[in-house]
């Protein structure tokens, strides 16, 4: 399988990101981006009525001009994080006029990231590869 190596907010309508492995977040400085090394799945193979494998990719997700940035994660008795979903609401123009911005929940099995910004990129780090579980339990 193969796909394309940058993916844009234009985009986000035809992408999930449910049970994608976050594995580290690049908080937001001087640049406001945000950065998150996620394991993306690009599509469940199956059988049937049975999931046979995935297809998987290391990826940047990366979010611009981020600001009301909040996280509220309990690892409880695990260290290992997967996001559920994320969905953005509350459109709207930026201070300046120039640029449309998000409202932003990452909700996660373990808690939720929430922040406003003027859309995101992911980039492709490496083609996917067919796993048969949902990340590659890769360290960074």
């Amino acid at each position: 399988m193969k796909v394309r190596e940058r993916w844009f907010d234009s985009d986000f309508s035809d992408m999930g990101w449910h049970d994608a492995r976050l594995y580290a977040v690049a908080l937001p400085d001087e640049d406001f981006k945000l950065t998150l090394d996620i394991d993306y799945i690009f599509k469940w193979e199956k059988l049937y009525d049975s999931v046979t494998g995935f297809w998987v990719s290391p990826c940047d997700l990366i979010f611009g001009n981020v600001s009301s940035f909040k996280v509220s994660i309990d690892f409880g008795d695990t260290n290992l994080l997967f996001i559920s979903d994320i969905q953005r609401k509350n459109k709207r123009l930026t201070p300046n006029g120039k640029y449309s911005e998000w409202d932003y929940q990452i909700q996660c099995d373990n808690g939720l990231i929430s922040f406003s910004a003027t859309g995101f990129e992911q980039r492709v780090r490496k083609q996917p590869v067919l796993s048969k579980t949902q990340d590659l339990a890769r360290n960074r």
